[in-house]
């Protein structure tokens, strides 16, 4: 059989992919790009940065919706990444991106509003788009590889028609099926592992109708259900710091100023921080030993840090990172044991990836971020 022409491309990164055709049918990539649900929201392109958990994590590549809607991905080789490379199809928002002992894990969209996943196997293999039926969504997907999880098994969450947050869980190669959280999201969702009784803990967090941050905990033993996180009304979705081995314990957003919050879990009764600022993109959030770091953009397109020795303690204002970006941040550090290098990815204004990199970070100014770095390949949305 031939196959189509947008499952016809190969990683060249270090990786050699062994292209399957894929259930996930051309014609289901045909509607129009359905409406944004949460209009007030940054619409600017967040890259979702792959994560191997079995490695204190590593960061292992990089995953974007190309300018053409397709699936694009590159893989990290060191303080590098290589070119991106198609996986095909037509997204719509951003991909979601996680690595088990199974490989490489997607989770996209579809413009039918299904859900469908591709997988690159350890061997470099490419599984073919399938879908993970049962749900119609109204969002991007969100995967995450929760703690204590058996081997090669995740967790995936997806907004449905109603408005409420759905999960679906695999194990064993088997989905479990999708079921309900509730809630009424107007945001992305957002998920993150935290060190927490019981021990598998996945905190879930959304902006919810009255645009205050809701969270849910949700573990193999229960949910908790959907409770709010004081009274700050959002403008952004929810970041996390994923780079963190438990990143779920301290968040912040774009309030209704327009400035950046942030907010402590562990602090009881919950009170949201106001860091200042002029924010025009979602924030990316990065938490290393004796180094956090939260990146926005500001009026003049271009982003700006504002560090802190750790994540409640008293930040030391915002600094200007020289060049022009188009999207969403997103911020990584090769941690944990000690700070090593800063990792910065957003879209430029020339359509391309960009990478931006900050040797040794450390909280004092000035940072020493190089510049931007365009990465190879085709441009991204």
């Amino acid at each position: 059989m031939t196959q189509p022409h947008w499952l016809r491309k190969t990683l060249t990164a270090g990786v050699i992919l062994a292209v399957a055709v894929g259930v996930l049918a051309p014609a289901s990539f045909a509607a129009a790009v359905p409406p944004s649900y949460a209009a007030d929201l940054p619409d600017l392109g967040t890259p979702a940065v792959a994560y191997d958990r079995a490695f204190q994590p590593t960061v292992t590549g990089v995953a974007v919706r190309g300018a053409d809607g397709s699936l694009l991905y590159s893989a990290r080789s060191g303080s590098a990444f290589g070119p991106l490379q198609s996986l095909g199809g037509a997204i719509v928002g951003d991909p979601s991106v996680v690595v088990t002992s199974a490989g490489t894990h997607f989770f996209v969209r579809g413009t039918d509003d299904q859900v469908y996943t591709n997988t690159i196997t350890p061997s470099g293999a490419v599984s073919g788009y399938a879908q993970v039926p049962g749900l119609t969504v109204t969002g991007d997907v969100e995967a995450l590889v929760p703690n204590l999880a058996p081997a090669g098994s995740l967790r995936i969450f997806a907004r449905g028609t109603d408005g409420a947050v759905w999960t679906n869980n695999l194990n064993g190669g088997a989905w479990s099926g999708w079921s309900s959280l509730g809630g009424f999201a107007t945001s992305d969702i957002t998920a993150a592992r935290t060190f927490a009784f019981p021990n598998d803990t996945v905190r879930v967090f959304i902006r919810g109708a009255d645009h205050r941050v809701y969270v849910n905990r949700v573990s193999a033993s229960g949910v908790t259900g959907f409770e709010p996180l004081g009274e700050l009304q959002v403008t952004s979705n929810i970041a996390v710091a994923e780079d963190a081995v438990f990143g779920g314990g301290f968040i912040a957003a774009r309030g209704a100023d327009n400035g950046l919050w942030t907010l402590n879990l562990f602090s009881i009764p919950y009170t949201w921080r106001s860091l200042g600022g002029t924010v025009t993109s979602d924030i990316a959030l990065s938490s290393q030993p004796n180094v956090t770091a939260l990146y926005s953009r500001g009026t003049d397109n271009a982003l700006y840090v504002n560090k802190a020795t750790s994540s409640d303690a008293v930040y030391r204002g915002f600094e200007r990172i020289d060049g022009t970006v188009t999207g969403n941040p997103a911020a990584f550090g090769t941690g944990p044991n000690a700070p090593g290098t800063g990792f910065l990815l957003a879209r430029l204004a020339g359509g391309s990836l960009g990478l931006n990199v900050e040797p040794s970070p450390t909280v004092l100014p000035p940072h020493k971020f190089g510049g931007y770095t365009p990465i190879p390949g085709p441009a991204v949305s």
